[in-house]
């Protein structure tokens, strides 16, 4: 299985973290806004970005030191599908630095194929 190529941006004046693993063959359909993030999804309902509104404060509300978003060398997203939804985590790399922060959805449709 070939791992996922991601882009990331954090955009301190506006306090969003992106981050993208769309391929150049995958075609945007649109989007869903849930609590304070953004998803992105392909034409195949696959979900290849995310925007995390209020980034910071969110990293704050779990004990997190938000300065690893002003820091970033690399950033991922995984997506675990759980019984009453989605627990996404971001995981965030500043040199030797990794946090893992998790994110849960609560969803009775599927969000991702």
């Amino acid at each position: 299985m070939e791992k996922r190529k991601f882009v990331f941006m954090y955009d301190d004046f506006s306090d969003r973290l992106l981050i993208s693993c769309k391929d150049k063959n995958e075609t945007i359909s649109g989007s869903a806004r849930v609590l304070n993030l953004v998803l992105t999804f392909t034409t195949n309902n696959k979900v290849v970005g995310i925007e995390l509104k209020n980034a910071s404060k969110y990293l704050e509300s779990l004990r997190i030191n938000p300065k690893i978003l002003n820091n970033l060398s690399n950033a991922e997203i995984v997506f675990q599908q759980q019984r009453d939804g989605y627990l996404i985590y971001f995981i965030l790399y500043a040199g030797e630095e990794v946090e893992r922060v998790p994110y849960n959805v609560i969803s009775r449709e599927p969000i991702l194929n």
